[in-house]
C-alpha cells in the first residue's frame, strides 16, 4: 500500500523517483553499449578516458534538465506501448538537443564519434520503451496480487450520470480501491437489473444499497447524486450510523486529454469554502523560476547598457528637447495592476496632450497607437533627401534605445524580457474582453509581435492573436528565441519606427 500511496504524492520527483532511476540506467547503459560496439566494430582498443566521462556526464546533466524542465513522466502510467514510445522518442529527442548544445558549450563536439552519438540515442529509445513497460508490467501484477487489500467501494448516482462513472471514477492504474456495486437513485427494476459498470453490477435502489451495506464487505462509498441533497443526507446518515465513510461527488475533475480547455481542474481550500480551480494554463514551477532567473540575468546586463546609453544621449536630448531624459508613463500589467514604464525620451515633451489630436492618422484602430512620420518625436521636422525624419528622436526609435530603461521594470519585477506590450490605461480602457487576455501574463520588453514585423501589423486583432499564441506555448525555450531574433532584429533596423 505505500508504494501506490507514493504515486499520489503532489512531489513529482518522488512520485516518479522509480521511472528517474530507470531512465538514468538506460541513458547511461545505452552509451556503454554505444561506445563498446564502436571499438569493436572498428577494431579499436576499449578505453574509458576523459571523454567518455565527460560525455557521461553531460547525458546525466540532459536527463535531470529533461526532467525539470519538461514533464516527460506526466501520465505515465496510464500510456499503452505505443504511446509509451512516442513519449520516449520526444523525450531523446529533447534530450539528444541538448546533448548537442552542451557538447558545444564545452567544446567536446569533435571529441565523440557522430556514429558513437546516433547509436548512443537509438539504443536509448529501444531500451528505455522496453524498461518502462517492462516496470509498468511489474507494478501491475504486484497490485493484482494484493487486490484482497484494496478497499471496496458502492456507488449511488443517477441513470443519466452512469456514463460518467464509467469514464471518470476507475481512471488510475494505481487506484487503492474497486467498485464492487452501483445503485441507482432512479432505479428501474426491469430496465436496469443485470447491467454492470466496470464489472460491477447495477443492484438497485438506495434502499438495497444499505441493505447491501449491512451484509456485504463494504469500506467506502460514493454518492454521485449532486441534485438530491435530501436525499443524500438521508443516505449519509444512515451510512454514518453504520461506521462507512462517505464521499460526495461535487464535480468532475477531468484529465488535460478529456478536460474542455486542455488543463486539469482542482479541488482546492479557500477561506471556510472548498472551490473547483480551473487555471487557463499549468505551469510547472521550476519554469517560472527559471524565466524570472533569466529576467535578472538580461535586466542586469541591459541596465548596464542603459546607463550608458543614457550618459551619451542624455544632453543631445537635453539640447534639442528641454525637459527630462527618461519618460516615465502609467502602463497596465498583469491582471490589471499598474506601473510606470521607463523610456528614454524620444518626443517632445507635450507628446501626451497632441496625441489625441493625431488619433485620425491611428494605424492601430485606438486600441495602440501608432502612425507614420509621428510629429512629436524630436527632431521629426528634420528630414533626409528621401523625405524620411532624421531627428534624434527618429534615431532613438529606429535603434530601440528608448527601450532599454524598461530593463530596470524588468529588475523591479513589474515586467519581464518577453511578454506581451503593456497598453496604457486609455487604451486598455477600450478592451473587450477577447482583448484582457493579454494581461494575464506579465508584460514584456519584446515578444512574438516584435519579431513578427511589427511595423507591417496594423490589425490590432492581429497583435492579440500574437500575444495568445505565446501564452498557449510559451516555454522557457521560447524565451530564448525571442531574445536572440529580437537582438537580430535591432541590429539590422527592422520593425521598429
Amino acid at each position: 500500500m505505500s508504494m501506490k500511496r507514493n504515486y499520489y504524492s503532489k512531489n513529482s520527483f518522488k512520485k516518479h523517483l522509480d521511472f528517474i532511476v530507470i531512465d538514468f540506467f538506460a541513458i547511461e547503459l545505452s552509451y556503454l553499449l554505444s561506445v563498446m560496439w564502436y571499438h569493436f566494430s572498428f577494431g579499436k582498443a576499449l578505453y574509458f578516458g576523459n571523454v567518455y566521462r565527460q560525455q557521461s556526464l553531460i547525458l546525466f546533466v540532459c536527463l535531470v534538465a529533461s526532467f525539470t524542465v519538461g514533464q516527460p513522466y506526466k501520465n505515465i502510467l496510464k500510456r499503452d506501448k505505443w504511446q509509451e514510445l512516442s513519449a520516449t522518442i520526444k523525450h531523446a529527442v529533447n534530450m539528444a538537443i541538448m546533448d548537442i548544445f552542451l557538447m558545444y558549450i564545452m567544446k567536446d563536439a569533435t571529441s565523440t564519434s557522430r556514429l558513437t552519438f546516433a547509436v548512443t540515442w537509438i539504443i536509448y529509445i529501444l531500451l528505455e520503451t522496453s524498461l518502462r513497460l517492462s516496470w509498468k508490467r511489474l507494478i501491475r501484477r504486484r497490485i493484482l496480487s494484493h487486490e484482497s487489500s484494496r478497499k471496496q467501494i458502492i456507488v449511488l448516482t443517477t441513470r443519466d450520470r452512469v456514463e460518467y462513472i464509467k469514464k471518470y471514477l476507475d481512471v488510475y492504474l494505481l487506484r487503492d480501491f474497486d467498485v464492487c456495486a452501483v445503485f441507482l437513485a432512479d432505479f428501474i427494476e426491469n430496465q436496469d437489473s443485470g447491467l454492470t459498470i466496470h464489472h460491477a453490477a447495477i443492484s438497485g435502489n438506495p434502499d438495497s444499497m444499505v441493505d447491501y451495506a449491512v451484509h456485504n464487505w463494504v469500506d467506502e462509498v460514493i454518492l454521485d447524486i449532486p441534485n438530491n441533497k435530501e436525499l443524500s443526507e438521508n443516505i449519509e446518515q444512515k451510512f454514518y450510523d453504520m461506521g462507512i465513510t462517505t464521499h460526495h461527488t461535487i464535480a468532475i475533475v477531468n484529465s488535460p486529454d478529456d478536460d474542455l480547455f486542455g488543463n486539469p481542474t482542482y479541488v482546492e481550500k479557500m477561506g471556510n469554502y472548498i472551490v473547483l480551480t480551473h487555471r487557463p494554463r499549468e505551469i510547472a514551477p521550476i519554469q517560472i523560476t527559471l524565466k524570472r532567473i533569466l529576467d535578472i540575468i538580461g535586466g542586469i546586463i541591459g541596465s548596464f547598457f542603459a546607463v550608458i546609453i543614457m550618459i551619451i544621449v542624455g544632453p543631445i536630448i537635453k539640447i534639442k528637447a528641454p525637459g527630462p531624459i527618461i519618460f516615465s508613463q502609467v502602463r497596465v500589467g498583469k491582471n490589471g495592476k499598474t506601473f510606470k514604464m521607463y523610456k528614454i525620451r524620444s518626443m517632445y515633451v507635450d507628446a501626451e496632450e497632441k496625441k489625441a489630436e493625431l488619433m485620425m492618422k491611428n494605424k492601430m484602430n485606438g486600441l495602440m497607437f501608432k502612425m507614420d512620420d509621428d510629429p512629436r518625436i524630436i527632431g521629426s521636422e528634420k528630414k533626409d533627401r528621401n523625405g524620411n525624419p532624421k531627428g534624434i528622436g527618429n534615431f532613438i526609435r529606429k535603434t530601440s534605445l528608448d527601450e532599454f530603461p524598461q530593463f530596470f521594470n524588468v529588475l523591479k519585477g513589474e515586467m519581464s524580457l518577453v511578454g506581451t506590450r503593456p497598453p496604457t490605461v486609455d487604451e486598455w480602457e477600450k478592451y473587450s474582453p477577447q482583448h484582457r487576455k493579454r494581461l494575464s501574463i506579465k508584460p514584456g520588453i519584446t515578444g512574438l509581435w516584435q519579431i513578427s514585423g511589427r511595423s507591417q501589423i496594423t490589425e490590432f486583432d492581429e497583435v492579440v492573436k500574437l500575444d495568445s499564441e505565446y501564452i498557449d506555448t510559451w516555454t522557457v525555450s521560447m524565451d530564448i528565441r525571442i531574445i536572440l531574433k529580437t537582438i537580430g532584429k535591432v541590429m539590422m533596423k527592422e520593425g521598429a519606427e
